[in-house]
């Protein structure tokens, strides 16, 4: 017993012993990365710190003291450090998120206008994350500098949802006017959350000229985008007469028309008006070309003097050169005279030296002494007087020089002058013309305007007919109205505000608006709109499209469940299913190869799944088009960690789903998701009549006691992609209802008459997705009691077609 106590109390030690060795271990580690003295360190100090410290604990602890020191500049180096630092060396740090998130709080938090143009340059870096651009919209939220505009506008085009969002926040609370024009495209998002940000943005800057597009997400088919707009234009000082009869006219025109459609031709028709205005203002300035010819005129004839002044200049210099010429060549005479003077002199005096060397008597030689003295004093005078000649012929050729140089200047300057008076002649006859157009042009008004809202110039299509939208507008009428497909005119058979007279000409009218279908030729067709208005002043446009062959297959899954296994069976989702496979077949012209159905027990999860995930995966290329249309339960189950932020997942309930154990017997979206994801086909689309609320009644079942209160977000998650759409029954929070008397769920009864028909608001004979969805926008929500809002999600590229008329 003793000895089994000693082993268990050496043991003890032992194991006491290790704990001893590591916890000082631990205390040693911490102690060499604990930022200790921190507070004596200069600014300098702390930045070379954070630099060189390899641990993240010490680095943001030094931005927390940054931070309790205001040293903004310091903590802009570190931003601007963490966002270079890639670029620079070649690879990430591994903390480079997290250091850069702990100095934008840090900026954040002292409100420093300073930094907003190291935040900008960090969402341009190459690290700019989500977390980032999020954490930098904050920022520009807090700092409320006018400034942080502009940056903050530059992400209303990140793809996120969440970015667009928090940007449309942050422009709110900054009410910068300026910042209008980059919000207005998003008040036509995809997303019914970010319409309605962009409204309540709009009304916090409270800027006038927003009230006309605002009024238009009056028809919006999203309940609480019409309640903001409602509350933005209050907000604006719209009275409540106003706002209800616009309510009104918004209505009317959403029966023919979807609010992108309202938008593009709006913009288009407000690009012309501003541009015919313009020009409205420029014949106004009528006295300001005048005044301009006058100008122009009294400059011409300054020029004119002025060139006289130097021709008479250039003449009185080229008289003096002439003078001064003519006098060195009388100096240069005189010096060639003397000098030969000169010559004579000196021969003359060797002469007389001879002569007195021979000289022999007294007389004879002071004779010749006296006659060298006069030959020497005459050839002294000789040589001063050709030394001062020299002097003033150097002069006179330096003078000659200038007056070369002077003249040569004035001759250029003389040139320049007449090039400039002829520049002012053509100058005058240019303006002469201009003010002769412009009376011209008051005199017969403005040419009219032509906006054509469809076809887009440039589109493409896979299908032989379009339809031609257009509108022409005149001030003073318009007169004649021509428009040729591939240069063969057409007959304008639908043409609102046309009538024909008796003498067969076209009655004046202000406004002409006509809706005709264009047949194409495959290949460019190419569409020319002529509009002549009562003075003879036409207007142009043309606008191409392009018809491609069709190169891929259609491929339908159609799948539709009454009688479950194990929950609550549905009345009509069967008929639903079978009547849309019908229009597959009946309308489309499907092939029965091309379509797969599963049916009540057939419709198991595994079957499912496999038909999904690999059958359609195996048929379908990237040409193709997927149809997928689900009519069936669909449920939810409590998860915290679920990435819609909302604690719930939401599945899709096959024949044999089990609510006690959805996670293993339902279709999950994430799984969902994963399966469009395997699917290459550059086009799909999904079409669920379902619902996730667990509200009683309707197609929804929910595996707890407690109503879900959910998150939009997963129609995105599911449909994120190009050429990726889903358009479900209702919102997340709604339930999708079935009508005994229709016989139908209410959203497939309405999705049926659509497709085959009463979705074409364009009249083409091809039902868009665009089209189809603002059919249900309109129809759902009124024979559901306002309960029930369709919802769609996703982007593609040009319209997608979902059906065309038998």
């Amino acid at each position: 017993m003793r000895k089994q106590f000693a082993k268990s109390y050496k043991l003890s030690s032992f194991v006491i012993s290790c704990l001893v060795v590591v916890w000082f271990c631990f205390l040693t580690f911490n102690c060499a990365h604990t930022p200790y003295g921190l507070a004596d360190k200069d600014p300098e100090a702390l930045k070379e710190l954070w630099q060189t410290s390899k641990n993240i604990t010490t680095r943001k602890a030094v931005v927390r003291e940054l931070e309790n020191r205001k040293a903004v500049d310091v903590l802009i180096f570190c931003l601007n450090y963490v966002t270079t630092f890639p670029t620079i060396s070649g690879k990430w740090p591994k903390s480079g998120l997290e250091d850069s998130l702990s100095i934008i709080e840090a900026i954040e938090r002292l409100k420093a206008p300073e930094a907003i143009e190291a935040l900008q340059y960090a969402t341009h870096s190459r690290m700019s994350m989500r977390e980032l651009k999020l954490a930098v919209l904050s920022a520009y939220r807090e700092i409320g500098d006018p400034r942080a505009a502009l940056p903050a506008t530059e992400l209303l085009g990140d793809s996120d949802y969440e970015i667009r969002w928090q940007a449309l926040s942050t422009l709110g609370h900054l009410k910068n006017p300026d910042s209008r024009e980059a919000i207005y495209p998003l008040l036509f998002d995809m997303n019914s959350n970010i319409r309605m940000n962009a409204v309540h943005a709009l009304g916090e800057i409270g800027h006038s000229d927003a009230i006309d597009r605002i009024s238009l997400l009056l028809s919006d088919k999203d309940v609480s985008v019409r309640g903001s707009a409602e509350m933005a234009l209050r907000k604006l000082g719209v009275s409540e007469e106003s706002i209800e009869r616009w309510k009104g006219k918004a209505a009317e025109l959403s029966q023919r028309f979807s609010i992108e459609d309202l938008y593009r031709s709006k913009i288009g028709y407000e690009k012309v008006v501003k541009e015919k205005q313009a020009l409205k203002e420029k014949l106004k300035n009528e006295a300001d070309v005048k005044r301009q010819l006058e100008v122009a005129l009294k400059e011409r004839e300054s020029a004119l003097k002025k060139q006289e002044e130097l021709v008479a200049i250039l003449y009185e210099k080229e008289r003096q050169l002439k003078s001064k010429l003519f006098q060195l060549e009388e100096t240069e005479r005189k010096v060639e005279g003397y000098q030969k003077e000169l010559e004579k002199l000196e021969i003359r005096a060797e002469k007389v030296n001879k002569e007195l060397k021979q000289a022999k008597s007294k007389v004879s030689i002071e004779s010749v002494k006296e006659e060298l003295y006069k030959i020497h004093e005459e050839k002294s005078n000789l040589e001063e007087d050709a030394k001062k000649l020299r002097a003033r012929e150097s002069r006179l050729r330096a003078e000659v020089s200038n007056l070369h140089n002077i003249a040569e200047n004035t001759r250029l300057d003389a040139e320049n002058a007449k090039e400039e008076l002829d520049s002012m002649r053509k100058r005058e006859v240019e303006l002469v013309s201009q003010v002769s157009e412009l009376k011209d042009r008051l005199s017969k008004g403005m040419a009219p305007v032509v906006v054509v809202t469809k076809p887009i110039d440039g589109s493409k299509t896979q299908y032989p007919t379009t339809m031609l939208h257009l509108t022409a507008i005149d001030d003073r009428g318009i007169e004649k109205i021509s428009v040729f497909l591939n240069r063969e005119p057409l007959e304008l058979s639908n043409a609102r505000g046309i009538k024909l007279a008796p003498t067969n000409k076209v009655n004046f009218g202000e406004r002409i608006d006509i809706n005709e279908r264009l047949h194409l030729q495959f290949g460019q067709n190419t569409v020319e709109v002529f509009a002549t208005d009562t003075d003879g002043m036409s207007k142009k446009e043309v606008i191409k499209i392009i018809r491609e062959k069709d190169s891929g297959d259609i491929w339908a899954v159609v799948i539709g469940i009454n009688q479950y296994q194990n929950t609550r069976n549905l009345k009509y989702a069967v008929n639903d299913a079978l009547s849309f496979k019908n229009y597959l077949k009946e309308y489309i012209g499907l092939p029965g190869q091309n379509i797969f159905s599963l049916i009540d027990q057939e419709a198991t999860k595994v079957r499912i799944q496999s038909l999904l995930g690999t059958h359609i995966k195996k048929k379908a290329s990237y040409d193709d088009t997927v149809i997928i249309y689900y009519a069936g339960h669909g449920g939810v189950e409590t998860d915290p960690g679920n990435p819609d932020g909302d604690g719930f997942e939401k599945y899709l309930l096959p024949y044999d789903a089990k609510l006690d154990d959805l996670y293993s017997t339902a279709i999950a979206m994430d799984e969902v998701k994963k399966i469009f994801q395997r699917i290459r086909s550059a086009r799909l689309i999904f079409i669920a009549d379902t619902c996730y609320s667990g509200a009683s009644g309707g197609r929804t079942m929910l595996a707890s006691k407690t109503r879900a209160t959910l998150s939009e977000k997963f129609f995105e998650r599911i449909a994120k992609g190009k050429g990726r759409v889903i358009i479900s029954a209702c919102s997340a929070n709604e339930i999708s209802k079935e009508d005994d008397q229709l016989k139908h769920g209410i959203f497939s009864y309405y999705l049926l008459k659509g497709i085959k028909g009463e979705a074409d608001y364009d009249g083409d004979g091809i039902i868009t997705v665009s089209e189809l969805f603002s059919f249900l926008s309109r129809k759902v929500p009124e024979a559901s009691g306002q309960d029930q809002h369709p919802v769609r999600k996703g982007e593609t590229e040009g319209e997608l077609v979902i059906g065309r008329i038998k």
